[in-house]
């Protein structure tokens, strides 16, 4: 099956700076003499993290002569605290979007693109600091075992509907993990006016079911509750719905106004190994290894030359469908840039609170 890559159309995406296109790129790891050395990879962890070892690093590791070890899971906070002791412990992190186009040149670094054809990709997916190796979405997300057929949840304005849907719900903690956006879609705001975000009108909608609502703050909690039970309704990525209805869970996604973005990687300012990471991002650009990945877990490929074949349940999960795409909401990146910080400490005030 080929995953068709997501086409932004929404002016904020487009603004992120685009670097030169270049046709480079070709079947090798990576310009330049990387031949030795070693390289400290850090993600989300579990199955995800296995995927990305197995379809990039791996095989970039064994055609480089590069020793790779594995950390994680992703924190801004150890990234910031890192550099600015000016002892990285991280080489290549991924993250989400918007974070290296808020942090460019100061916490990872700018890259080089020359060897990337960067024409591949949607437009706004590439930034001076980052490229994209898989789209995914943040989805409601709900126990099939508490909710069935027509009494299903079905949008976000049910995810805040306690008389209709009793039950436990959880949401990343964080501002950044969708459930701002959420709140305000199931409060009536449009998709096309959903940003510059209302945060208090959004947290004044959470503050609706906060006595049912608890938190996840690692992919893999999000995933475990599912698998468990323990929790009725939950925002979670789309991967990890899927690694968990794999491993049994009584669940299934309600795909209305899906979140839709996408992983990035970035190096981190101040690398000693920035030769090997420079490379590593040039192998993990290509079409072949991001198809690899995607049959390994099922987030769509953002190069549009992968063409990686997904089995029934993998294609369940694929957030590239166009019955998914037709009712996504694209993450707007340039707004979580320039905001992340200030929306990131007023979630921690309202979330302690």
């Amino acid at each position: 099956m080929h995953a068709t890559p997501l086409k932004l159309t929404i002016a904020a995406a487009a603004v992120i700076t685009l670097a030169a296109c270049s046709s480079g790129g070709g079947d090798t790891a990576g310009s330049g003499d990387s031949e030795g050395g070693s390289l400290v990879f850090a993600s989300y962890g579990s199955a995800y993290q296995d995927a990305q070892n197995e379809a990039f690093l791996d095989p970039w590791a064994e055609e480089a002569g590069v020793t790779v070890q594995n950390d994680g899971p992703t924190s801004y906070a150890k990234i910031q605290q890192m550099v600015e002791a000016g002892n990285p412990s991280w080489d290549v992190v991924d993250t989400e979007p918007y974070f290296p186009v808020a942090n460019c040149g100061t916490l990872v670094e700018e890259l080089d693109l020359d060897n990337i054809d960067v024409s591949k990709f949607p437009e706004g997916t590439v930034s001076d600091c980052s490229i994209p190796i898989a789209q995914y979405s943040t989805v409601l997300i709900y126990n099939t075992e508490t909710y069935a057929g027509a009494d299903a949840p079905a949008t976000p304005a049910d995810f805040f509907d306690l008389e209709r849907f009793p039950g436990k719900r959880m949401v990343p903690n964080w501002a950044g993990g969708g459930a701002l956006e959420f709140a305000l879609l199931a409060d009536g705001v449009a998709p096309e006016d959903l940003y510059p975000l209302d945060t208090e009108r959004a947290y004044a909608k959470l503050d609706t079911i906060r006595d049912s609502l608890e938190f996840w703050n690692t992919s893999s909690e999000s995933q475990q509750a599912m698998e468990d039970g323990s929790t009725d309704m939950i925002l979670a990525w789309s991967g990890r719905g899927y690694e968990a209805e794999r491993n049994g869970a009584a669940i299934a996604a309600a795909w209305d106004q899906n979140l839709l973005a996408w992983a990035s990687l970035s190096i981190i300012k101040g690398t000693p190994h920035l030769e090997a990471a420079q490379s590593f991002i040039e192998y993990a650009a290509q079409a072949e290894p991001q198809a690899r990945f995607a049959e390994l877990q099922p987030y769509s490929p953002a190069n549009s030359d992968a063409e990686p074949e997904l089995d029934e349940l993998q294609q369940k999960w694929d957030v590239s469908k166009s019955e998914i795409q037709e009712q996504s909401v694209i993450t707007d990146v340039e707004w979580w840039a320039e905001n992340s910080a200030d929306a990131e400490e007023e979630w921690t005030s309202w979330a302690t609170s």
